[in-house]
């Protein structure tokens, strides 16, 4: 068996353990979002249903961060002469407990404000959307002329307009095997019920999108041409500048599709066909106001081939509300679940009673990082994510507190952890690596732009939304104000992750999170990391010293981006001057880094 091989048959086996063993109960990770819930996947466009395993803290296999608070001593590499280096704390931010950490823990309560004066004129508030009607709605191809199949549509609803429906359908003179779009949409009803069900099923419905929450909008009646909504939703809005994202799905039955439709024998019913993107602004409104009073909203055409530039559109009236000068409380909340545990305390799925969002609040014991001088930690991932606006990092809605805790309140991200996607499918593609890696490029380079190191990128830490997209997650080892050049000497991270730099006790720059980059990049593509070994201090010998070995027809651009993220010296590694000179390798030479 090549030693390639022998490799990758450890991943049967336990991951890697923290240097600490006593304290690994303390390391649970607390980003674990999503249990029972659809993950709408980009790539292939299916809907998968997340497990319950998700939002589980398996200790056997996630693996573990080291912070200065488990590492008390320099512990030494295996093969490594330790007078040329070894694992050190030097942690000049170390807090130790005393009554004035109490009181530096202050937490401004409701939304988040930037700090350069930008949203100083911006009342937080209600966003509600009214939708009423739709018009103009077309399948964007042929489908199979099978009038039973479409009269028992028509009839398996109690469609207030039926009847209309079914004289149309009758009425139609063709005999050809393939019935038009224009055709198709004017007698194929909105919603149906299909028995012994009596729920109602849309075959045309919407998503709207805001600051990363997310809701499904479905027909109550009418065809697929002029559906009828009539529904309401309202969101938390916390920004000054936002966007309202909506796009349109039909979901057909597999019997009425054919090969046009782009569908596989599977038959994935969910079809994208039109979208719709309304920039917000909420500057100096002080008094609520109707920003949209029974407006149209055109949809543009999002299916290939389709010959109109638009396709359909929607009656709406938008409305803002700002809030009252009210402070939350854990009482503005319904609990719905624990979705994860750690020693600081709990991670829970909750809905905001006045509008009826889904989030996830994470809820953290004073007590408990006042001990264990977490203060600084806890206090940065609230400060990097009150700054923090970038599509690929978890937004903070809120934050507030108690005499006892501190709330974290966060989008409700229910696509699951990469970490659980990439031991379930062992490794991912070409193609699907480079996408998640440019989305993480992306991030980092948003927080290196606000002087912020990120220091424990991994697959525990990645979040993926209902599209697909990466949400990164979990900034209490982020490490603030570092400009340009300035450097670091804090040991943390997560031990198949460390920098040759971090394992020599040598300072460190934002170089750092380049080299992460690098070793989660090689794990998507092979399943593991490319150092690894059960043995960690085995491992961090490796890490030093032993060559990167690649498995048979690895890909040519991937394997010398690779080459260059992880070179040992960080004045050499690619990064080094920016982000963009990554962006500008030919790995990504087909990435539009604007779309992105």
């Amino acid at each position: 068996m090549s030693s390639w091989k022998l490799t990758k048959k450890l991943k049967e086996f336990s991951r890697s353990k923290s240097p600490n063993p006593k304290e690994e109960e303390d390391q649970s990770s607390v980003t674990s979002h999503g249990a029972h819930t659809k993950e709408f996947a980009t790539l292939g466009h299916k809907h998968t249903e997340s497990k319950d395993s998700v939002c589980t803290n398996d200790s056997s296999s996630r693996r573990d961060t080291v912070t200065p608070a488990t590492v008390s001593t320099s512990t030494p590499v295996a093969g490594h002469n330790p007078s040329q280096g070894g694992l050190k704390t030097n942690d000049s931010t170390r807090l130790h407990p005393s009554t004035s950490h109490a009181s530096s823990m202050t937490m401004r309560s409701s939304p988040e404000k930037a700090k350069d004066g930008k949203d100083a004129h911006f009342n937080p508030g209600m966003l509600t959307i009214k939708i009423y009607t739709g018009a103009h709605f077309k399948i964007p191809f042929a489908i199979n002329n099978d009038k039973d199949v479409l009269a028992k549509l028509i009839n398996s609803g109690r469609q207030r307009n039926g009847d209309a429906l079914l004289t149309k359908l009758n009425n139609l003179s063709i005999t050809e095997d393939k019935l038009g779009a224009d055709d198709a949409s004017h007698v194929i009803p909105a919603s149906v019920t299909i028995p012994p069900s009596i729920m109602r099923s849309s075959l045309i419905y919407f998503t709207m999108e805001f600051d990363k929450t997310i809701v499904s909008i479905e027909a109550d009646s009418g065809s697929i041409a002029s559906p009828t909504f009539n529904k309401i939703s309202q969101f938390d809005v916390t920004k000054s500048q936002n966007e309202l994202k909506l796009q349109v799905f039909l979901k057909l039955p597999t019997v009425l599709l054919n090969a046009s439709a782009g569908v596989t024998e599977e038959g994935n019913q969910d079809i994208l066909i039109s979208s719709k993107t309304l920039p917000l602004s909420f500057d100096n409104i002080n008094n609520p106001i109707r920003l949209k009073n029974h407006s149209v909203l055109a949809f543009e055409n999002d299916y290939p081939g389709f010959p109109q530039n638009e396709n359909g559109e929607i009656l709406v009236s938008i409305d803002y509300r700002p809030n009252e000068n009210k402070h939350l409380t854990i009482d503005d909340f319904d609990l719905l679940k624990v979705i994860g545990k750690g020693s600081f305390g709990k991670v829970m799925q909750v809905r905001k009673k006045d509008s009826g969002k889904v989030y996830a609040l994470k809820a953290i014991r004073k007590s408990h990082i006042v001990s264990r001088s977490e203060v600084t930690h806890t206090l940065a991932e609230r400060t990097v994510l009150a700054r923090v606006d970038n599509p690929f990092i978890v937004p903070l809605k809120f934050s507030f507190q108690s005499p006892e805790k501190l709330y974290l309140v966060l989008s409700f991200i229910n696509g699951g952890e990469l970490f659980y996607h990439l031991q379930r499918e062992g490794k991912f593609d070409l193609s699907r690596s480079r996408f998640y890696t440019c989305e993480l490029l992306s991030a980092l380079e948003c927080l290196h732009s606000l002087n912020v190191i990120y220091r424990d990128l991994k697959p525990e830490n990645i979040l993926l939304d209902y599209k697909g997209h990466i949400a990164l997650c979990d900034f209490g080892l982020c490490k603030l104000n570092m400009k340009n050049d300035d450097k670091t000497t804090t040991f943390c991270g997560t031990p198949e992750y460390l920098a040759p730099e971090l394992l020599l006790g040598n300072a460190y720059t934002k170089v750092v999170d380049w080299w992460t980059l690098g070793i989660l990049l090689y794990e998507m593509l092979t399943g593991l990391p490319p150092y690894y070994d059960e043995d960690v201090k085995t491992m961090y010998r490796k890490i030093l010293t032993n060559p990167l070995k690649f498995p048979e027809n690895f890909d040519k651009d991937a394997k010398d981006l690779l080459i260059k993220l992880l070179s040992r010296d960080p004045k050499q590694r690619l990064g080094a001057n920016g982000a963009k000179e990554i962006m500008d390798h030919a790995f990504f030479k087909l990435i539009d880094w604007n779309k992105l």
